[in-house]
C-alpha cells in the first residue's frame, strides 16, 4: 500500500480536521488516526491548533483529540494529564472526555486507577454506543484489570469484556488489528490458548506496515505472544499441582483407613488370644485357625481394593484364608485335636 503524502503545515492539517465526520461517527477514530499520521511535527501543530481559540469549536476538539493521542501513545502521563485539565472547563462535557480521563487513572499504574478508569470508560462507551474505538477501551482496560489481580477472573467480567470487543470486531468489519490481540488476551484468561494464539498472529498480519505505529504494535503482540506461553505454562503447573493434592489426599485417606484396619486387627488379635488362652484345646485350635483365615481374608480384600492388579495372588491368598476360616469353624475335632 503507497503511503499517503504528509501535511506539512497548518493549513494542510485544519484542512484534514475539518473534512473529519461528526466525533459521534463511528469512523471518526480511523480518520483522525490517518490524519495524524500523515502531520509532521503534529503534537506541536495540534496544540496550536486547539489554543487558537478563533478556529471552529469542532477543529479545535479535533486538535485535542489528536494532540492527546499522540501524549497517550508515548505514555507522557504527565503532558497528557496537563492538556486534558487545561481544556476540561471548555470540552468536559464532550463524551469522549470520558475516555481521557480514564487514560489518565489508568496510567497511573495502581490497581484503584484502574477500576475508576473502567467507570469513565463505560460511561464514555454508554454515550457512544456505536463507536467502536470506545467500547475497546473499556474491554482492554477490563481484561487489563483481570490480568494485573491477583484473584481468578469473573465469568461475567470475560463475558463483558469478550461482548465488547466482539462488538468493536464487528462495527469495524475485522479490520482493525489490535482488536483482535485483545480478544486473544481475553481469551487466554479464559485457558483457551490455542485460539489466543491464533488470534495474535492475525493481529500481526492485519497490522498495516505503512502506520507509525507499527514497530510498537508488533512489538505488543509480540509480547502477548509470550505472555500467552507463560499463562499456558502456569496453567499446566496448576492442573499438575491440583491433582498432587487430590493425590495426596487419597494416599492420606487410604493411611487414615489403614491404621484404622490395623487397630482393629489389633483388638481381634488380642481379645482372640486372650478367648484362646481360656478354653480347652481343639476350642482354641479352632479360635487361632479361624483367626487366622479372617485375617488372611481382611488382608487379601484390603490389597485388592487399595489397587492391587494381580489377581491371582489375590486369589490365592483369598483361598487360604477361607480355608483356614471354613476349618477353624467346621472341621471335626479330630482333625484340630
Amino acid at each position: 500500500m503507497t503511503r499517503q503524502p504528509s501535511y506539512t503545515d497548518r493549513e494542510q492539517v485544519e484542512s484534514a480536521l475539518a473534512s473529519l465526520p461528526n466525533t459521534t461517527a463511528p469512523s471518526f477514530l480511523q480518520e483522525i488516526r490517518r490524519v495524524i499520521d500523515r502531520t509532521n511535527d503534529a503534537e506541536q501543530i495540534f496544540r496550536l491548533i486547539c489554543e487558537d481559540r478563533s478556529r471552529p469549536r469542532d477543529i479545535r476538539f479535533a486538535a485535542l483529540y489528536a494532540a492527546l493521542l499522540r501524549l497517550r501513545r508515548e505514555e507522557r502521563l504527565t503532558d497528557y494529564a496537563e492538556l486534558t485539565d487545561r481544556h476540561e472547563e471548555e470540552f468536559g462535557n464532550e463524551p469522549y472526555f470520558h475516555t481521557f480521563r480514564a487514560v489518565i487513572l489508568r496510567l497511573e499504574g495502581n490497581l484503584t486507577g484502574l477500576l475508576q478508569a473502567i467507570e469513565h470508560s463505560r460511561e464514555a462507551a454508554r454515550l457512544l454506543p456505536g463507536v467502536p474505538g470506545v467500547q475497546h477501551q473499556v474491554a482492554e482496560f477490563i481484561v487489563e484489570y483481570m490480568e494485573r489481580r491477583e484473584n481468578k477472573p469473573q465469568p461475567n467480567e470475560l463475558k463483558e469484556a469478550e461482548e465488547l470487543v466482539d462488538r468493536s470486531i464487528t462495527l469495524t468489519n475485522g479490520r482493525v488489528a489490535h482488536y483482535f490481540e485483545t480478544k486473544a488476551r481475553i481469551l487466554c484468561l479464559n485457558n483457551d490458548f490455542e485460539t489466543a494464539r491464533g488470534l495474535v498472529r492475525r493481529a500481526i498480519e492485519l497490522e498495516p506496515r505503512e502506520g507509525h505505529d507499527y514497530l510498537r504494535r508488533i512489538s505488543q503482540y509480540q509480547t502477548t505472544r509470550v505472555k500467552i506461553d507463560v499463562f499456558a505454562q502456569r496453567a499446566d503447573w496448576l492442573k499438575d499441582r491440583d491433582d498432587f493434592r487430590r493425590e495426596l489426599g487419597q494416599f492420606r485417606t487410604q493411611q487414615l483407613e489403614l491404621l484404622g484396619l490395623l487397630a482393629g486387627i489389633v483388638a481381634f488379635v488380642a481379645s482372640t488370644a486372650n478367648i484362646a488362652s481360656q478354653v480347652t484345646g481343639s476350642s482354641g485350635v479352632r479360635l487361632v485357625t479361624a483367626m487366622t483365615g479372617a485375617l488372611i481374608l481382611v488382608f487379601s480384600s484390603f490389597f485388592w481394593m487399595s489397587g492391587g492388579r494381580d489377581w491371582r495372588k489375590y486369589a490365592l491368598s483369598a483361598s487360604l484364608g477361607a480355608l483356614l476360616l471354613a476349618v477353624g469353624l467346621m472341621a471335626p475335632d479330630w482333625l484340630v485335636h
